[in-house]
């Protein structure tokens, strides 16, 4: 058996970018040290940063 920590989260969609913004928080308190934190946001970083091509690409591709 592997002991986990889990963190459960209810998102309310209305409201999402506060409820991932504090989602986000929740996870970066429990993480031991300023090392981990910061590799969790450069990933969601990257993440976010991928997800933002995707999204704009085709207003890039229109004015082309």
């Amino acid at each position: 058996m592997k002991a986990r920590a889990l963190l459960e989260c209810t998102i309310d969609t209305a409201n999402p970018a506060a409820e991932l913004a504090a989602t986000i928080s929740a996870v970066l308190a429990v993480l031991p040290n300023a090392e981990a934190r910061l590799s969790v946001l450069r990933t969601l970083d990257d993440e976010i940063g991928c997800a933002l091509a995707d999204y704009l690409a085709p207003e890039t591709e229109a004015v082309a």
